[in-house]
């Protein structure tokens, strides 16, 4: 390979990351959690590489977050869209596109507003200190809290929406 090809593709590689977007993909081992919490800092122009650990996590804004696993908690900015497959997992946000939630006794608090809320488990709460443009619940004893809501669809039993 020659030193000008070398050195051309040296100097692609920091641009791929940043091409690729935010797409974090958080998911943690079923083990017992750290006792010690610790923070991951990322941010979109590092490529927002997570590592799986059942402990405080901390990015910044990004497109994506999909968190899959157990006794998780995050700290984020502004999310596009947000998917939690998993039980006791926690995340602040500062405002999230799309949330949508799979399993149960998972907790969002949101200081901005939602998009859309789907849920489909038991026990999850989500509150959002502003809007939340439409709520679909498949599950029971669910909590949301918001400023204001939009459309409500509740398929389940026991569920608590408070605006």
């Amino acid at each position: 390979m020659t030193r000008r090809r070398t050195l051309s593709l040296l100097l692609a590689l920091p641009i791929v990351p940043a091409l690729a977007g935010c797409v974090m993909v958080v998911e943690a081992p079923e083990s017992e959690p750290n006792t010690e919490p610790t923070a991951v800092s990322s941010s979109p122009s590092d490529g927002c590489l997570v590592e799986a650990r059942p402990e405080l996590q901390t990015f910044g804004d990004c497109d994506e977050l999909i968190v899959e696993g157990t006794d998780i908690t995050i700290e984020v900015g502004a999310v596009g869209m947000v998917v939690v497959r998993g039980d006791r997992v926690e995340i602040d946000a500062n405002s999230i596109g799309s949330l949508s939630i799979f399993g149960q006794d998972n907790d969002v608090d949101i200081d901005g507003d939602v998009g859309s809320l789907d849920i489909a488990g038991d026990r999850n709460e989500v509150d959002a200190d502003g809007e939340i443009g439409s709520v679909t619940i498949d599950g029971n004893d669910n909590e949301v809290d918001a400023a204001l809501l939009g459309p409500l669809t509740d398929n389940g039993d026991r569920n608590r929406v408070n605006r």
